[in-house]
């Protein structure tokens, strides 16, 4: 497998595009408890920028004025940073990285949330390929990783225990979300498997134009598969199948159960709307999340009925 520890630095080859964009996220959940989050941030070096911080919903609450916790902040100055997983924002949100491509430490502590979380590696990262020009416009490299978050979450004064499966990614080069069309970003973790898969589409179906298979301890990448959407919530999906065939011919059919999720603003071109959700996989329990964007005018249109999740074109 290709050695990609030059993930966790800077990329190589910067130029003096202004969205040159320097990107970090990891999932947080409590399942049980129906709660998920993220926490992402990304530097804007070429602007002097770093935007991003710590959100938190569950399925009761789901915009960034009523839910849990939102800390996505645009306006900051892009602080002194000993690398890209070594940082504290003027936020409060902070990362260091204890073991390369394998242990990362967060922190955070504002607005009665705080974070005092760790991240741990349970399998190799891989390199999202797609052939998609869209795709392939909002990140010159992009890698994910299946893992696992511990430690502690709490929020004013309550308690959370956080010991779940996490996905992390990373990525660099020019980003420019104009390019974006619809589609779905979705993963799914439990012991001794995960995927991820990137599909794009409108509408029931959307046709995969990368992601992975991890399985008897072999990470492999999807070279073709399709969503088919068979419920709708408010804003995305509800219940949806997804099938696919990695590279070594393995064949992968998984149902997803998708919670009512944030509506996620942060990308003023597209808005994401980002859930926690459960898969099944052959009878095995896996969690993880769906992230279905979609260009904002039609986000808007779709908020106000005047557009359906079903409508294609």
């Amino acid at each position: 497998m290709t050695d990609l520890a030059f993930a966790d630095h800077f990329g190589a080859g910067r130029d003096d595009n202004p969205y040159w964009n320097e990107s970090v996220w990891f999932s947080v959940s409590i399942p049980e408890r129906h709660i998920h989050g993220m926490i992402q941030y990304y530097f804007r070096p070429n602007m002097g920028m770093l935007n991003g911080g710590p959100c938190l919903w569950d399925r009761d609450r789901r915009f960034q004025w009523d839910c849990l916790h939102y800390n996505w902040s645009h306006l900051q100055a892009m602080p002194p940073v000993e690398g890209k997983f070594d940082m504290k924002a003027r936020n409060s949100l902070s990362c260091r990285m204890i073991e390369p491509m394998t242990r990362y430490k967060i922190d955070y502590d504002k607005d009665g949330l705080v974070l005092d979380l760790e991240w741990e590696a349970i399998g190799p990262p891989h390199e999202l390929k797609t052939g998609d020009g869209g795709q392939q416009a909002t990140a010159k490299f992009h890698i994910e990783q299946p893992g696992r978050m511990t430690g502690t979450i709490a929020r004013h004064g309550e308690v959370f225990a956080v010991d779940c499966y996490s996905m992390r990614d990373t990525s660099y080069g020019a980003r420019e979300y104009e390019s974006l069309a619809c589609g779905g970003y979705f993963w799914g973790i439990a012991e001794g498997r995960s995927f991820h898969a990137l599909c794009m589409g409108e509408g029931r179906e959307a046709t995969c134009i990368g992601g992975y298979v991890m399985r008897d301890g072999k990470m492999a990448s999807l070279v073709s598969g399709r969503r088919d959407v068979f419920e709708w919530s408010a804003f995305g999906p509800a219940r949806f199948r997804f099938e696919g065939t990695d590279e070594l011919g393995r064949a992968i059919s998984v149902m997803g159960k998708i919670d009512p999720g944030l509506v996620f603003t942060g990308y003023t071109d597209h808005t994401v709307h980002w859930s926690l959700a459960q898969w099944d996989w052959d009878g095995v329990e896996l969690w993880g999340d769906n992230q279905e964007f979609s260009p904002a005018e039609r986000f808007r249109l779709i908020a106000r009925g005047e557009r359906s999740l079903e409508d294609v074109g």
